[in-house]
């Protein structure tokens, strides 16, 4: 059985029998990212959350996996060549950013992507179509719809085009920063084997107004403590901080790449 026949057999759908919908969510594919579609089924399976199918395969998230890849190569790429002057710790500072869920969901809402989810009934009530998880994942399938369909090249010119344009931008905006992930490449790339642990320490004012507080500790040294509305967002804090002093510990310090285990 080749590829094309495999995705026809999961998706259980020919291009004659498309509902209304989902010829209306290729139209606007077509429309919105200015894709040539040679492959419809390709699209409807990057479309189609885990709540709507049948069976796990036959969701978006094997295109995910893929589509992941694909940006990240492309976004290497792009700041390999644009950014001589920055060390690989840098590089892999900004990339973390980048591709976050966080910036792809942003992205997916521009875009418009979560009205043309295929989900469950449950899903769409509990708010699936605005996740941000959800809305990043579909993001990464698609490119991966994207890859198979048109080739590299092809993925090359839109995310030039839609999306390597912001990492200006991204970078000096702290709103978008994932400082947890951020912290987690910082110590790979130094080769820093301790262990990150967050507690939440404490919780407090009425239910409709939380403030936690939350310590972030390497190894059993502490390194952040702070308080936000959210624990997310106190997390993200913590983490903000400990990224600073694990810098000023080591200043100058060249990167490491962590050693691999047999």
């Amino acid at each position: 059985m080749t590829e094309w026949q495999l995705i026809k057999r999961l998706l259980g759908l020919r291009k004659n029998h498309l509902s209304q919908g989902r010829r209306e969510a290729l139209r606007k594919i077509r429309e919105r990212l200015g894709w040539r579609v040679k492959n419809p089924d390709l699209y409807l399976l990057a479309l189609r959350h885990r709540s709507a199918a049948p069976s796990h395969l036959e969701s978006f998230e094997r295109l995910e996996l893929l589509g992941d890849a694909v940006l990240g190569l492309v976004v290497c790429e792009h700041l390999y060549r644009t950014r001589p002057s920055e060390d690989e710790g840098k590089l892999t500072e900004i990339k973390s950013l980048i591709v976050s869920k966080k910036v792809l969901a942003g992205v997916a809402r521009e875009l418009g992507l979560g009205e043309l989810l295929e989900m469950s009934s449950e899903e769409h009530a509990t708010g699936g179509r605005n996740k941000e998880n959800v809305l990043g994942d579909a993001m990464e399938s698609l490119l991966g719809a994207y890859y198979l369909d048109r080739g590299l090249a092809a993925v090359r010119d839109f995310l030039r085009q839609s999306f390597l344009w912001r990492i200006e931008y991204l970078i000096t905006d702290s709103a978008h920063l994932n400082f947890k992930g951020m912290l987690q490449e910082y110590m790979q790339t130094h080769a820093d084997r301790r262990s990150a642990r967050y507690h939440l320490k404490a919780e407090s004012g009425p239910r409709h107004h939380r403030l936690f507080e939350v310590e972030l500790k390497l190894d059993r040294k502490r390194y952040g403590m702070a308080a936000a509305r959210s624990k997310k967002e106190a997390e993200q804090m913590a983490a903000k901080q400990t990224l600073e002093k694990l810098k000023e510990e080591t200043p100058g310090a060249k990167p490491k790449r962590p050693s691999r285990g047999r």
